[in-house]
């Protein structure tokens, strides 16, 4: 029975014992894949990819001294097959949902309620590749300053945050011209295509009226804005080619053929791509416009023949 009591009161003593934390350092050698000119922050993006750690969690350290997100390793004399310290924060990120305006997209991010919205900045950047200071951020139509901190602005975790680029940011960009010539031009990230045109139209001395600007197949309004329509990066290739026209073929037979061709286009040209649509060889097709029967050496523009032109189609019969 003594026996039995003394357990009782050793159990029960252990009972009101008070729990305690103790950490523990874990040692783990991680190997990244990096450039000389990678920054501090796409190295945390690279092991958040690697370990799953949030950026905003881990501190990086070099021979004791903390590396900031925006020095490049090349400036903290980081060299291949060098080692750094890393130490992960014992807490509780809030995760951010940053909407990008092109292309269309969520980025995801994680901070702490004492990160700035530099910091913030910083991870996108890192994340997306892109200049931390070619864009801002709002949260529920709010503008965010740089030095204030997540928690100033009560934003809570799974917020969306909106990602602005930003109008006065300017760069390079080239653009191939018909000629075949390669112009480059500085511009606004909040110009519009009819503006850069008007740039290019000052640099290569010609008119811009008839021609559209191009970005791969894809055609430019001219009243949008660049970055509403496409991803600028610096050196992106941009293309000037003349603006199609719509014309209208009658044949003979009543029959009518419509038609997408440059105003240049040599009417040779024309009779070729009407050879399937009309199967007349080009030497046996004559085409006429306001009663004059059209050279094959001249091209359309010299015809003042523009768009919804009518043009006839016939056959030599010899």
């Amino acid at each position: 029975m003594a026996s039995s009591s003394k357990r009782k009161r050793i159990a029960d003593e252990a009972k009101k014992e008070e729990e305690m934390t103790i950490y523990l350092k874990v040692i783990k050698t991680v190997a990244l894949k990096v450039k000389e000119s990678d920054s501090i922050g796409n190295v945390k993006a690279l092991l958040h990819d690697k370990e799953g750690i949030p950026e905003c969690l881990q501190q990086l350290f070099s021979k004791g001294v903390e590396l900031r997100d925006e020095q490049k390793l090349v400036d903290c004399h980081i060299i291949k097959n060098s080692t750094l310290d890393a130490y992960v924060e014992d807490s509780v990120p809030k995760m951010l949902l940053v909407k990008r305006p092109f292309p269309e997209g969520t980025v995801t991010v994680y901070s702490r309620i004492n990160d700035t919205i530099r910091d913030i900045k910083s991870r996108i950047g890192a994340k997306e590749k892109i200049n931390m200071d070619t864009f801002s951020l709002f949260h529920e139509n709010n503008f965010l300053e740089d030095d204030k901190t997540v928690g100033f602005y009560n934003i809570d975790s799974g917020s969306t945050i909106d990602m602005v680029f930003n109008p006065i940011h300017k760069l390079f960009i080239s653009v191939v011209m018909p000629k075949p010539e390669i112009v480059k031009i500085e511009i606004y990230f909040a110009s519009t295509v009819s503006g850069i045109k008007k740039i290019i139209e000052s640099k290569v001395g010609c008119s811009m009226d008839d021609m559209d600007l191009y970005l791969g197949n894809q055609r430019l309004e001219d009243s949008k804005k660049l970055l509403d329509q496409c991803n600028i990066e610096v050196d992106t290739i941009f293309q000037v080619k003349r603006k199609k026209i719509q014309i209208l073929i009658k044949k003979w037979s009543g029959e009518s053929i419509m038609l997408y061709v440059d105003r240049y286009e040599l009417v040779e040209n024309v009779k070729v791509m009407l050879v399937e649509k009309v199967g007349i060889p080009v030497d046996k097709q004559k085409l006429s416009y306001q009663g004059k029967l059209l050279d094959d050496s001249r091209d359309l523009a010299s015809y003042n023949i523009g768009w919804h032109s009518i043009v006839y189609s016939g056959c030599y019969l010899h």
